[in-house]
């Protein structure tokens, strides 16, 4: 199992318990931005099902602790990386919900399209089917709207709603620390990282002003035809209506 090799040949960066919780015992805060997704028009854009910040999971019951990323997508959808970047980590993963995938994507400031002060950004993707990411090396280069895995369940389990459960992580160094968890999985984290809302990385993309609370979603799929993506992309398919 790759487990065993994560500690040493792999990163991450922001700790957490489990995959919907900020790990409020670990000091990450969790800030509302407000951000909502508006669909374009003329696309059918899978959704996203619960927001960043929220304390409602997709299946409408109230939240333990506040979320820490965005959820969204239908069962066998495919994820598309949102920007290039490398493979940073992808293993076998437990949040409590039971055995399934995690796949860590490292972007570099430019090829994120901030202009932050950090050095650094993070796309942790969880509750994907191992069985499918697991071909991922680390270090391995990643292009965007690539095809990362399919939408799949928490732990591979009917009873829970499918779900892409998305984090974006900013840090200012790659130090990379890993634990093992209540459910004997590793979790990861970088001391100082910053939790950001994926809609805020999207924001840079859209034409939606900062001050805008609904940020326009740009299929990938457009800004490439077009030449020009930048920032991030839309991890979901969205297909054109006409």
């Amino acid at each position: 199992m790759l487990i065993a090799s994560l500690a040493v040949s792999v990163a991450g960066f922001g700790a957490r318990a489990d995959a919907d919780s900020s790990n409020s015992g670990s000091g990450i805060k969790v800030v509302p931005t407000g951000l909502i997704p508006l669909y374009p028009k003329n696309y059918d854009c899978s959704p996203l099902t619960s927001l960043y910040a929220s304390w409602i999971d997709i299946d409408g019951t109230k939240r333990d602790e506040q979320h820490t990323g965005v959820d969204g997508g239908r069962i066998g959808e495919w994820i598309l990386a949102p920007a290039p970047g490398e493979v940073r980590a992808v293993w076998r993963s437990n949040w409590g919900w039971g055995w399934e995938g995690s796949l860590i994507i490292k972007h570099t400031r430019d090829e994120a399209g901030a202009d932050e002060d950090a050095s650094f950004y993070y796309s942790a993707l969880d509750h994907l089917n191992y069985d499918e990411i697991k071909h991922f090396k680390v270090g391995e280069r990643i292009g965007r709207g690539q095809r990362l895995g399919r939408v799949h369940r928490p732990g591979g389990v009917s009873d829970y709603l499918p779900e892409v459960h998305w984090e974006v992580w900013e840090s200012k160094n790659d130090n990379i620390k890993w634990l093992t968890n209540e459910y004997g999985a590793l979790t990861w984290f970088i001391p100082k990282a910053q939790l950001v809302d994926p809609l805020a990385m999207l924001q840079i993309t859209s034409d939606s002003s900062e001050t805008d609370k609904k940020v326009k979603i740009v299929p990938f799929t457009e800004c490439e035809a077009r030449g020009e993506c930048r920032g991030f992309t839309y991890i979901l398919p969205c297909k054109k209506k006409f």
